[in-house]
């Protein structure tokens, strides 16, 4: 009797488990997606896309010459 009221109540709340273990998977995998597209392949051959877009943030525009 005891094992038919725990696969009744399994069986009841398994969807909303279901739902909870994916939505945390989720959760878990968007900071891994997101450092994949930081780091992602080079657009051209032999360029390192990290640090190269690393250089462009952290660069600073060019003073203007005086006149």
């Amino acid at each position: 009797m005891q094992d038919e009221h725990f696969m009744r109540a399994w069986n009841e709340g398994h969807t909303r488990f279901s739902a909870d273990i994916a939505r945390a998977v989720k959760w878990l995998a968007e900071p891994f997606r997101r450092m994949g597209e930081y780091m992602g392949p080079a657009s051209a051959p032999g360029e390192d896309s990290f640090f190269a877009r690393a250089a462009r943030r952290s660069a600073r525009p060019r003073p203007r010459r005086a006149r």
